[in-house]
């Protein structure tokens, strides 16, 4: 049996305004030995993803093991019931992640971060403050990505064929 559907890539432009609009997504480290996925909030500029991440964790030591990593967002759209006129997008990148620590940068991301979230410039500064003083353990990250692929459907449709 033959499968076709109506699903798409999408363009690099569509997938860049769909990392740009969203917020939450899904970050995908490896060990070598085994895979590990949390869900972050972030945010999507000039090709890198940034994230924070806590001192803590099981991630650590993954990103010890490997910082080649993968982030993926998707959305579906609410209200679409069965698989017939389902409606989604989903966008994955892989690149590499790194510890932000850098003093100016830093003072970037905090400020690039503030606007991609809604808020006020200074709702961050504080926790800039705090983290310039040890910029060596700052919890903002980024992803400089490699490559970014979407993918996506309005009104889903499927046909199927003997083959």
């Amino acid at each position: 049996m033959k499968a076709k559907s109506n699903i798409r890539d999408l363009t690099k432009e569509e997938s860049i305004a769909f990392l740009k609009s969203q917020k939450v997504g899904t970050l995908s480290l490896n060990d070598g030995e085994s895979s590990y996925a949390v869900p972050l909030a972030y945010f999507f500029d000039d090709d890198t993803i940034f994230l924070t991440l806590g001192p803590e964790g099981r991630k650590h030591s993954y990103i010890k093991a490997s910082q080649n990593v993968c982030f993926s967002v998707f959305e579906v759209k609410p209200g679409v019931a069965g698989a017939m006129g389902m409606c989604w997008k989903s966008v994955i990148c892989d690149g590499k992640l790194e510890r932000e620590t850098d003093p100016d940068e830093l003072t970037r991301t905090v400020r690039l971060g503030e606007k991609a979230m809604g808020m006020p410039e200074g709702t961050w500064q504080k926790l800039l403050e705090m983290t310039l003083k040890n910029p060596s353990t700052s919890n903002f990250w980024k992803v400089k990505t490699t490559t970014i692929g979407g993918r996506g459907v309005e009104g889903f449709k499927e046909e199927f064929e003997e083959v």
